[in-house]
């Protein structure tokens, strides 16, 4: 909806959320490849060009942790016990949390205990 006017807005913000609206029928609906075709195509008509929607994907993810905006967050890896890490799975099913979260909550409190940060 290029150069849509608010009017404009507001009516399909009124049609989608009436209730009178019905779903698309079956027939509508892409799935697999030509959706994934279909969808790109919307991206590369919004992007302009191939390069112009790679380099948007390769900028697109999680943001970085940490003070700096951008660039990678430095990875700290290493191993466990396997009856470790069946409690830290469990751990992460108890709270939701991703692996991720867990380890720096855990090097967090880590370095709490050697006072290393408050």
């Amino acid at each position: 909806m290029d150069g849509a006017t608010d009017d404009e807005f507001a009516a399909l913000a009124d049609r989608l959320t009436d209730p009178k609206t019905g779903m698309p029928t079956p027939a509508q609906v892409a799935t697999g490849a030509d959706a994934s075709a279909r969808g790109y195509g919307m991206l590369l008509q919004e992007f302009g060009s191939h390069d112009a929607l790679a380099a948007e994907l390769r900028s697109a993810g999680r943001p970085r942790t940490g003070a700096t905006p951008r660039g990678r967050s430095p990875i700290v890896r290493g191993t466990i016990a396997e009856a470790e890490h069946a409690r830290f799975e469990r751990l992460k099913q108890e709270t939701g949390k991703n692996e991720s979260e867990l380890v720096r909550e855990a090097v967090h409190l880590l370095l709490e205990q050697h006072r290393l940060v408050s």
